[in-house]
């Protein structure tokens, strides 16, 4: 049964070969507010977490936060508008 056109198309990445639909793409770099730590923000999934990288940690590791403590704790100082 078709929902008369209100399917709302999610933004796709992809992760190790394998395409995700995520909730917003944003490719940013975050700096801590106190810290300075820098952070690589990829992109927001589905569950509404943000999924990002250390730019320090030479494994790349995908880490996880909330929406809140992003915009809580640190500051856009590199990219564009999230999308």
């Amino acid at each position: 049964m078709k929902s008369g056109g209100n399917t709302m198309l999610c933004p796709v990445v992809n992760i190790r070969g394998k395409r995700v639909e995520v909730r917003k793409i944003f490719n940013c770099l975050f700096e801590h507010e106190t810290s300075e730590r820098l952070i690589h923000v990829w992109y927001e999934d589905l569950d509404g977490y943000i999924i990002y990288e250390d730019c320090t940690d030479a494994l790349q590791l995908k880490r996880k936060m909330t929406y809140v403590e992003l915009f809580r704790d640190y500051q856009r100082v590199w990219g564009g508008e999230a999308k």
